[in-house]
């Protein structure tokens, strides 16, 4: 697990922020960058933002293009940083990082008009063949309570 800081001595520091882009990697069009735009405003002075980064190793696979880069996911934890209050710490942005040992891959592929349409026909179908055998059932089930309640007693013959 790596990590960066600054010490600045005893001053009050203001840790507002605004992250405008953070990527490990090329960027790729079309992912999600968890703190791309990211703005936190410090109420107080002595606020300590920690983020903690797992970054995983990512092939992006496009009819367009074949890159490898890296994805990451955030936990984000914000305190105050008060020594009198009992709330020890440093005050600052706290980055930390830790790469995955696991790669993904990203795979987008176009499908054509044809296979659509044969799933769609498919959904269809059975949704149609469903509610017939369901409705069957039901249809079924009720002549059956039904007239087995005013089934005619047989009288005897003379």
């Amino acid at each position: 697990m790596g990590h960066a800081h600054l010490q600045f001595g005893n001053v009050q520091k203001n840790f507002s922020h605004r992250i405008d882009g953070l990527t490990f990697g090329n960027r790729v069009q079309g992912m999600f960058y968890a703190l791309d735009g990211e703005h936190k405003i410090a109420p107080t002075a002595d606020y300590s933002y920690q983020y903690y980064i797992q970054i995983v190793p990512t092939k992006y696979i496009t009819d367009d293009i074949n890159v490898q880069t890296y994805q990451y996911t955030v936990e984000e934890q914000v305190r105050s940083v008060d020594h009198k209050a009992g709330n020890h710490g440093t005050a600052g942005i706290i980055m930390k990082y830790n790469f995955s040992p696991i790669s993904a891959i990203v795979e987008q592929k176009q499908k054509n008009v044809v296979i659509f349409l044969t799933r769609l026909l498919g959904v269809v179908g059975g949704i149609i063949s469903t509610s017939g055998l369901l409705n069957l059932v039901i249809t079924e089930a009720f002549e059956w309570v039904c007239c087995w309640r005013k089934t005619p007693k047989l009288v005897p013959t003379k």
